[in-house]
């Protein structure tokens, strides 16, 4: 939460502030403070609208970090800012100005050529603002980032992993909530991407401010453009002065010499930096000497930008100055993309050696052509400064060795990620320092992942490494790009099979199914000639995806027609191969009811048999997963809920979660076991199963899938606050990514309502209510066979609670729905309604619920308690309160007691 900003809030309302953090009400506040109610609302609706706060509940949680940071003088991470090494000198009024600029405009551009100050201007005002910005932000350098890689940039400063389900840059959305800075630096080479970038989010994040720094504006609704000039003479004067004591604290430097100089460089930090830095070689009178005959050779020869003279100038001087295996070695590191370490200039420089590599960067790093920073492992790394690194490029692409230093970095590239794959850890827990190392390469190894024009016998492979990796790091959709390229890549047919199988699934994870089941059509198409087998596999998990995931993606396209088709082609291709004929047998289970996703529990039981002769792990999950929807639409959610984790134990146990393909099957091992557990009143289980995948970072889905499963559960365990949390965080993730319409959350979002109305707040439950209907769209909550037996015991239940229009309630969950995972839920609860009101049918209403009670711990417990309010019997009411307490259902083992006592 964001520190609270001085400037915005006033005494008063910091004071009802802490009391809104105590949770006092309205009234306690006017009370205590001497206020009238009216006023405190006043106040309260202000603070709301100042700290960007949604609700009430949010408000006093923002409260309650500020006064902990308070306490122990923490402030909210900034990620990614870098530590000047040298103090700032000058641009006092630009700092200012752009600081108000940040704090008044959405997006803010500082511009300016290389070497003005850019980056320093921008890390002084994101320190300058960190009070205000508390919360969170990142500043990214983007000179390492390729076209198309800059949320990947940014991810990878904040730590974020792709989730199903949803882009990158959306996943990134999710993360930068409330009053956030964001700090792009260096983005005059990704423009485009930037802009994109920074219209989504500021679209998507009211609260958001960015601040960016390049060469040339943004072009996007709504920025703020500073122009940072060149450094006043006295600020250039200070500067030279500064760093020329530095490097030799026994040079004089008068202020009017340094004041002609800084002028002579038209006020350029960088230049003025670099010319200081040889004061210490050769005097002040050899600095002006050499930069007089410098600036004369250029301004004849060169007609460069005037904006650009002095910095070419400098750097071209100090290159001048070096030793020849000096200049080879700057031009020839230049064409790594960002820091790198020894080892990866070693490559580049082989005839060097290890030590001679360490003595060129050291002596470069001693005339300020290159940086040396110690990384979190404590390893060393070097950079160039932005304008040398440009200079540098140039002399290596009009030099003889750009040929072979570019084969030696892509060698370099290949060997380096083909080292990380082969290291990588086998849990996520444990990615640690690996990921760090990962991190470290990766805008190098993407640039040197080939086109197919330029294909050579290990390019397909080296594009799976960087697929691999990027798979690791949490880049979803960029891993299935590299799967991609190498099935472009590819020679044979199978092969390319294999690379667009694992793209599938990427985009299957990210994205939707629809996408995924092209992908394995055109899997089939590559793999048909040298490998009929592979193909039929394709075709087969084709049709199985199609059937498998209905609502994700799919809409009338393919109709059964087409999938029939497509498994008679797969058939005739299968040969005799066991994972063909147990891909075959899945599929035609998937594909055997009259409707999509009704499985025939006979075709499933073959699939499952098929799938465990083959010893194909993931084939075998999704025929489980055949045979556990056959048992649900039996009636039977036990022996479901026992397939899936059945399932879930064996895809975790072969850690195929590593892998695409397996990643698809684990995450949605893990929404069976919670939904099943849910179906079965085994509340322990379903949260178990969220809390495996929030613990577990490889696995972590879509932003609102785990807090969203786990929603339903605590709410029934009566852990309401945890509940309304845990909705909360998935409806700030929906208004990030702005997927408003997505069915699969009504039924958590209506868990909410659930928590919000046994707790009794009737505003907070008709908001639930309301966003429930938001995202199910068209999909009525009273007409969805699996939401509408979920929303009439919802209504009924916080009715029963709160003395309600039970007779209408009644009404609504007394019908008989389709069975599914909450028709036990309403069954059960018609029961209980009936009892309360002596309706005439309530014995039958007990006995309809009494047919769920053998495989669901809820309805069994529910039954105790309606039977025992029935017939006033303590003992059965007894029962109840220990069955509640066994499923850890707190709030019905309270009522029930409560109950028992009123009819003692």
């Amino acid at each position: 939460m964001p520190d609270l900003p001085v400037d915005a809030v006033s005494p008063r309302e910091r004071d009802v502030l802490a009391a809104v953090a105590e949770h006092r009400t309205n009234a306690e506040i006017a009370h205590r403070l001497h206020l009238s109610v009216r006023t405190v609302e006043s106040h309260v609706s202000s603070l709301l609208r100042k700290l960007g706060a949604r609700d009430r509940r949010e408000l006093a949680a923002l409260a309650a970090g500020a006064a902990a940071r308070a306490e122990t003088g923490a402030v909210g991470d900034l990620h990614g800012l870098p530590r000047g090494r040298t103090s700032l000198v000058g641009r006092t009024a630009e700092v200012d100005a752009v600081a108000r600029l940040v704090a008044e405009s959405r997006i803010t551009t500082v511009l300016g050529p290389g070497g003005a100050g850019k980056t320093r201007v921008a890390v002084a005002v994101a320190e300058r603002s960190r009070s205000w910005f508390a919360s969170r932000g990142a500043f990214v350098d983007l000179v390492p980032a390729a076209a198309g890689a800059v949320d990947a940039a940014v991810a990878t400063v904040l730590g974020v992993a792709q989730r199903p389900q949803v882009t990158l840059t959306e996943a990134v959305a999710a993360v930068l909530r409330g009053r956030v800075l964001l700090v792009l630096d260096n983005a005059e080479h990704v423009t485009d991407d930037v802009a994109a970038l920074v219209v989504h989010l500021a679209d998507a994040l009211p609260d958001l401010h960015v601040l960016v720094t390049s060469r040339e504006r943004l072009g996007v609704p709504g920025e703020a453009v500073f122009h940072l000039g060149p450094l006043s003479d006295s600020d250039a004067a200070a500067l030279f002065v500064e760093r020329s004591s530095a490097v030799d604290p026994t040079v004089e430097v008068p202020t009017d010499a340094a004041a002609s100089l800084g002028r002579r460089l038209d006020g350029s930090p960088l230049a003025i930096e670099l010319a200081a830095a040889r004061v210490a070689s050769m005097g002040l009178a050899g600095v002006e000497a050499g930069l007089d005959d410098v600036l004369r050779l250029l301004t004849l020869g060169r007609p460069a930008d005037r904006r650009h003279r002095s910095l070419r100038a400098v750097v071209e001087w100090s290159h001048a100055a070096l030793d020849e295996d000096e200049r080879a070695a700057l031009r020839t590191v230049s064409v790594m993309a960002g820091p790198f370490d020894l080892e990866a200039a070693t490559a580049l420089l082989p005839d060097e050696g290890r030590g001679g590599v360490a003595d060129l960067l050291g002596r470069l790093a001693d005339k300020s052509l290159v940086r040396r920073t110690a990384g979190a492992d404590g390893a060393d790394r070097w950079s160039l400064l932005v304008g040398v690194r440009e200079l540098a490029r140039e002399h290596l692409a009009a030099s003889d060795d750009e040929a072979q230093t570019r084969r030696r970095y892509a060698a370099w590239a290949r060997s380096r990620a083909r080292d990380l794959v082969e290291a990588r850890p086998y849990g996520a827990s444990t990615l640690g320092g690996w990921a760090d190392d990962v991190d470290g390469v990766m805008d190098d190894l993407r640039r040197c992942v080939p086109s197919r024009a330029a294909a050579d016998a290990g390019a397909r492979a080296f594009a799976r490494d960087v697929a691999t990796l990027a798979f690791a790091r949490g880049f979803v959709a960029e891993a299935g790009k590299h799967f991609r390229t190498a099935a472009a890549l590819a020679v044979r047919g199978s092969d390319a099979a294999v690379d667009l199988t694992d793209a599938a699934a990427c985009v299957h994870l990210v994205s939707d199914a629809r996408e995924a089941y092209q992908l394995l059509l055109d899997a089939a198409d590559a793999a048909r000639v040298d490998d009929p087998g592979a193909a039929a596999v394709a075709l087969a998990t084709a049709v199985a995806v199609a059937e498998r995931f209905r609502g994700a993606g799919f809409l009338a396209d393919p109709d059964a027609a087409t999938l029939a088709a497509l498994l008679t082609e797969a058939e005739a291709l299968g040969g005799g191969g066991e994972h063909a004929r147990a891909s075959l047998a899945t599929a035609r289970a998937w594909a055997s009811g009259a409707e999509h996703q009704h499985v025939l529990p006979a075709a499933a039981a073959e699939a499952v048999a098929a799938a465990r002769h083959g010893g194909e792990i993931l084939v075998l999950s999704a025929a489980l997963d055949a045979s556990s929807t056959a048992a649900a639409l039996d009636g039977r959610p036990d022996e479901s809920l026992r397939l899936s984790a059945e399932r879930l134990e064996i895809v975790t146990a072969a850690s195929a979660e590593r892998e695409p393909c397996g990643a698809v099957e684990v995450v949605d091992a893990l929404r069976s076991v919670a939904s099943y557990a849910v179906a079965t009143g085994r509340l322990d289980l379903a949260l178990d199963a969220c809390h495996r995948v929030d613990a577990n970072p490889a696995l972590e889905p879509h932003p609102c899938w785990a807090k969203g499963s786990a929603i339903a559960p605590l709410a029934l365990a009566g852990a309401f606050d945890d509940a309304e949390r845990a909705a909360a965080e998935v409806w700030r993730n929906v208004e990030a990514t702005r997927r408003f319409r997505n069915v699969s959350l009504a039924g958590p979002l209506l868990g909410a309502a659930l928590a919000a109305g046994l707790r009794g707040d009737r505003s907070a439950y008709a908001l639930w209510w309301e966003r429930s209907r938001r995202v199910a769209g068209p999909a009525s909550l009273s007409e969805s066979p699996n939401l509408a037996p979920w929303a009439a015991f919802v209504r009924a239940r916080v009715a029963l609670a709160e003395g309600g229009d039970l007779t209408g309630a009644l009404a609504e969950v007394a019908q008989t729905f389709v069975p599914g995972r909450f028709d036990g839920y309403a069954a059960v609860a018609a029961a209980e309604l009936a009892v309360v009101l002596d309706a005439p049918d309530a014995d039958g209403l007990i006995e309809r619920a009494d047919t769920y009670a053998a495989h669901h711990r809820w309805v069994a417990a529910a039954l105790l308690r309606t039977r025992g309010r029935r017939d006033r019997d303590p003992a059965l009411l007894a029962a109840s309160e220990s069955a509640w307490d066994a499923m850890g259902a707190a709030y019905e083992s309270g009522e029930t007691r409560a109950l028992a006592k009123e009819l003692a």
